[in-house]
């Protein structure tokens, strides 16, 4: 995809979210340049830390963040370091962050900072409980920001346990692409007007847009949702439902007078078609238990396989609980390019952000970088002769 060719981004952010922006805009065919303080992005650490999944030689957490990147080391707080930051800055569109409020007060890298070298900045911060408030400077990860302090957690968990816990990234691969959408925007706007814009997106925002249904009915009737998939609903089309081979199918027919009969004649149940009880979609409303009862035998005398040709030919939607290996193998998920290969392990798919442009597929053009793998290219690039970038070297200013 080349749809963002020719702008240029700096990253100066860490762990999973704003980096997560930074891949997808190398996907749309911008040129990111990731800054690692010396010792390195965190986010390196965490598979050798027991919190994802051991896959060997692969650290795949890395490489699904950080693909698409070059990659340089600086210390931003040794004065020569801090200047080949500004120079970076001179030649870029886009600066991304993660850092609190202290930690870019610290080091000069607020706003007004950066416009001050670069006043046609796009400048993109993501964070945990937004810019204002006592909390603003307080840090948070996704578990927190996003699936405990958003409500999610709450909503998914059944009142009496056992707790649910997300699943790794699960706020901030969202929060990314919501970042990586407002810096397009801003990219739109500042060629318009010449100006910097500045682009601000929070994990417990996210959460709650996410949760915007939930929500929205909340701060109207002050009484908190329902618990999901309590009682029987009062359309039996939508709804989960065990199968024979014990396995969990979703029905997700909310247009219950276009799918009934579909889905009697699917499960053979046409009899309930000629049941004054069942003839419109008061009557179902109102006899919903006996209806869910009479699904619930039904799909339970089938397994999966056999259920799904059947409401398959009549049309109907529906799909199982698929399990994370169904997933990576799914013809949908195959047949439109939702996984890219690495580039030089094409055993290893990432998974890819969820838009493509003139349907053309994502591309990894390059595998995440080594801390401080690009640094003599890119100040090169910028510039600065060999002596001068063995200088930086010796003083710490580069890595």
């Amino acid at each position: 995809m080349d749809v963002l060719d020719g702008v240029r981004v700096v990253e100066l952010a860490e762990h999973g979210f704003v980096p997560s922006c930074g891949a997808i805009l190398g996907d749309w065919g911008a040129e990111v340049i990731k800054v690692e303080r010396p010792t390195g992005d965190p986010l390196r650490g965490i598979m050798a830390a027991g919190f994802a999944v051991d896959t060997g030689d692969v650290n795949f957490l890395w490489e699904l963040y950080n693909r698409n990147k070059r990659g340089v080391a600086v210390d931003l707080r040794v004065a020569e370091g801090r200047a080949v930051f500004d120079r970076l800055l001179l030649n870029a569109d886009v600066l991304l962050t993660s850092f609190l409020p202290s930690a870019r007060r610290k080091l000069h890298v607020e706003p007004e900072d950066c416009w001050a070298v670069n006043d046609r900045l796009v400048y993109a911060r993501g964070h945990g409980q937004g810019q204002r408030g006592r909390e603003a400077d307080h840090g948070g990860f996704d578990a927190v920001s996003f699936w405990a302090r958003g409500g999610i957690g709450h909503v998914l968990t059944p009142p009496t346990g056992p707790l649910v816990n997300p699943r790794g990234a699960f706020g901030d691969a969202p929060s990314g692409a919501m970042l990586a959408g407002g810096v397009a925007a801003a990219l739109f706007k500042r060629e318009r007007t010449g100006n910097g814009v500045l682009v601000d997106v929070a994990l417990l925002n996210t959460a709650v847009w996410q949760l915007s249904m939930d929500l929205t009915a909340t701060a109207i009737t002050g009484e908190n949702p329902r618990t999901a998939g309590g009682g029987v609903s009062s359309n039996p089309l939508v709804g989960p439902y065990r199968t024979a081979d014990e396995r969990w199918l979703l029905l997700n027919m909310l247009d219950d007078t276009r799918h009934f009969a579909p889905t009697c004649r699917a499960l053979g149940l046409t009899d309930l078609l000629d049941d004054d009880r069942f003839a419109d979609t008061a009557g179902r409303a109102q006899h919903r238990v006996a209806l869910h009862d009479r699904l619930v035998e039904a799909i339970a005398r089938r397994p999966l396989a056999d259920l799904r040709e059947r409401l398959d030919a009549e049309d109907t939607i529906v799909s199982a609980l698929a399990s994370p290996v169904e997933v990576v193998d799914d013809p949908q998920v195959l047949a439109n390019s939702y996984f890219a290969a690495h580039p030089t392990r094409p055993s290893v798919r990432l998974a890819t952000a969820p838009m493509q442009f003139d349907d053309e597929q994502t591309v990894i053009r390059r595998p995440a970088p080594d801390t401080g793998e690009h640094t003599d290219e890119v100040l090169a690039e910028l510039g600065y002769p060999a002596a001068e970038i063995t200088a930086l070297r010796r003083l710490g200013a580069v890595a």
